[in-house]
């Protein structure tokens, strides 16, 4: 329960800050809002009045909320920072935070309620812990497809399906398919429709339609208008778009054609609601107006535009029932509005609300969705940051500019607009600009934007490689990763320099000296710069390997050497590893039980090969002996252990792995 102090029943009030998600209850009697401040409201939606809210629990933005279980005892589902499954009644609202493993709090029939609200993209935790292999940052789950494949999706624009095998509890789960790369999806333009085909928007205006069970593409097209809201059928090849120019259009998800178009709103289109048991569709946008639609109509059944008031009027969120009777919408200046509907009396206002948060100076919101949706456009990009950076930033708008920000760094297409976003980053949040700095050159070739960067930020125009070397031990990650990208950028010719100031470091590690973390920071640093080199870094392959197999060294630094290995990517190098691989498999050492001793690194040398590119693993001529000797050390790769009194069988690990590497070896051949 939340403390009493949290709780407060009270006036018909609008929120102090903007609304970032709304639900209606089925029936239509229950609204909830959830605001930036981590507040929460809950409205009789049949007189519009409110009935309670919530803060001070929430610990951040509440990104999304939906209303699950039965008619009777509604559950409100509302995650941010943390998922919390609320319990309504007419006495209290009963409050339980979801841990990691939060479906083993759901029934079966909330499960599957919260399975239909797939496309909000914010259940992370609703289906329990995903073991294994699952490499997204930060990853949400969609859902579940009828043969039980986990789709989960990141902010950094890959959507992936997975799979848990069954009847092993800490199973690896596996990879099945992957969306994403430099294609990669919106996450706030992501849905479910026609029973389990997934609807995405790629960053680049298009829209494609994907068989969840399998990723291939059922059909793409490109609506006229950049989308900037999105609503699906879950039942019907049905998908609604609402564009940057205020336009609505729907689009059969099967075939690609545009089944409708109408000039919604004056402004950008900001959030679309479908009532999946009508035709109706409702349309909120940026010039504060409301409209209901017909699909196939070619004018709203009613629009609703309440009066000009003096704080922001933007439209932002909105909700609806199956029926279309009853409209929940929410405002950037926290306003509320509950809106009924009937082919009578048309659209009527119940409750109209006023803003109450009032913006001083710039309208941000509108620059930061000028950020996300010119990612691709150089000038507007630049355009756009400089002017965001241009003043101070009011503190409740640094989270969602840093997100922002970040989401161009690591997804821009234009190297200048990824540049003047990492400056402008740094300003507000250098930490956050670090991972990005990561992931923007892990995605991009850097086309000389670590030097750029780098001369920008130290104020030197061009240092010697020797001179970029001796800086490395002791700065911070943030110009670490700009120096040794700079270094990686310079490829071939910096290489034989930074494979020589990697080689002076004593193997194995000495993790009892008093420079050891420095040098552990200094080695992720060169290694991460041949990395950068790709290919070029080819000669520095053995020094890698010994840097991979030295148990003193710090976890990090074995990472980058595996990852840098992987990026080298190159034939020579499979064939290098895959017969360490192989004398290892034929060296059978035994202890003082007769049982095998030579396995340390076995399986990293493995992973390694997992990870690198198909084609290299496809054309090396050792990679499929190695594999070979790996069976014959392990046999049928089946082993077995008690547990509760019960034989149970597990797979070892290098059979696991060896047979992932055939698999990619067989895709590879034949495409």
């Amino acid at each position: 329960m939340p403390d009493e102090g949290d709780l407060y029943i009270g006036a018909s009030e609008d929120h102090g800050d903007a609304i970032t998600a709304v639900a209606v209850s089925p029936d239509g009697r229950i609204g909830a809002t959830g605001a930036r401040s981590g507040e929460i409201r809950l409205w009789d939606l049949r007189h519009g009045l409110l009935t309670a809210y919530v803060g001070g629990l929430q610990g951040g933005p509440v990104e999304s909320a939906a209303f699950i279980g039965d008619v009777k005892q509604p559950r409100l589902l509302t995650t941010g920072p943390s998922a919390s499954l609320w319990t309504v009644t007419a006495e209290a609202l009963e409050w339980r935070q979801l841990p990691w493993d939060g479906g083993r709090l759901l029934t079966s029939s909330d499960l599957e309620a919260v399975l239909r609200q797939c496309g909000d993209l914010r259940w992370l935790g609703v289906f329990g812990p995903l073991y294994g292999r699952i490499t997204l940052d930060s990853p949400m789950a969609l859902g579940r497809t009828g043969s039980g494949l986990i789709v989960v999706s990141s902010d950094e624009g890959r959507v992936e399906a997975w799979r848990r095998p069954s009847g092993e509890t800490y199973g690896d789960t596996g990879l099945v398919w992957a969306f994403g790369g430099r294609d990669a999806a919106d996450q706030r333009l992501t849905r479910c429709c026609d029973r389990w085909r997934l609807v995405v928007s790629p960053r680049r205006g298009r829209v494609v339609v994907l068989d969840a069970e399998t990723g291939a593409a059922v059909t793409a097209f490109a609506p006229p208008a950049r989308p900037t809201a999105i609503a699906a059928h879950p039942d019907r090849p049905l998908v609604l778009l609402g564009g940057r120019d205020g336009s609505l259009s729907w689009w059969d998800a099967r075939s690609g054609h545009c089944l409708g178009r109408v000039q919604a709103h004056g402004g950008r289109v900001r959030a679309l609601a479908l009532a999946t048991g009508t035709d109706l569709v409702m349309s909120v946008s940026q010039d504060g107006t409301a409209a209901l639609w017909r699909l196939h109509g070619r004018g709203p059944a009613g629009r609703f535009a309440p009066p000009t008031p003096s704080g922001p009027r933007e439209l932002t969120h909105v909700a609806g029932t199956p029926d279309g009777r009853c409209w929940l919408i929410g405002g950037r200046g926290g306003q509320v509005h509950v809106l009924h509907w009937s082919g009578h009396a048309g659209l009527v206002p119940q409750r109209v609300g006023r803003p109450s948060w009032v913006m001083d100076g710039r309208d941000v919101e509108t620059l930061l969705d000028d950020v996300r949706h010119h990612w691709d456009d150089g000038p507007a990009s630049v355009a756009a940051v400089r002017e965001l950076a241009s003043g101070d930033l009011d503190e409740a708008w640094h989270g969602t500019a840093v997100d922002a920000l970040a989401d161009l760094v690591v997804n821009g297409a234009d190297p200048a607009a990824r540049e003047v976003a990492v400056i402008a980053l740094a300003e507000i949040d250098e930490g956050k600009a670090t991972t990005a700095l990561y992931r923007m050159f892990d995605r991009h070739d850097s086309h000389g934007s670590a030097e750029r960067l780098l001369a920008y930020f130290t104020g030197e125009d061009e240092s010697t490689t020797e001179e970029l070397i001796a800086s490395l031990p002791g700065i911070d990650n943030f110009f670490g990763v700009l120096t040794s990208a700079t270094l990686g950028e310079r490829g071939a010719t910096a290489v034989p320099a930074v494979h020589a100031a990697l080689r002076a470091f004593p193997f194995p590690a000495r993790e009892d000296a008093d420079h050891w973390f420095h040098d552990e920071s200094t080695k992720y640093w060169l290694m991460h710069a041949l990395r950068q080199a790709g290919a070029a870094a080819a000669p520095a392959t053995p020094t890698l390997l010994a840097v991979l197999e030295d148990e003193e060294i710090y976890r990090d630094t074995r990472h980058q050497a595996e990852v840098t290995l992987q990026a080298i990517g190159l034939q020579e190098t499979a064939d290098t590893i895959a017969a360490e691989v192989r004398r290892r498999a034929d060296l059978v050492v035994h202890g003082e039980n007769d049982e095998d001793d030579e396995t340390e690194g076995f399986s990293r040398l493995l992973d390694v090969l997992l990870g690198m590119p198909p084609a290299a693993l496809a054309a090396s001529r050792e990679v499929g002996p190695a594999l070979e000797a790996v069976r014959r050390r392990f046999g049928d790769g089946i082993r077995t252990y008690e547990e509760d009194g019960e034989t149970r069988e597990y797979t070892v690990f290098e059979i696991r792995l060896a047979d992932c590497i055939d698999k990619k070896i067989a895709e590879q051949v034949k495409r």
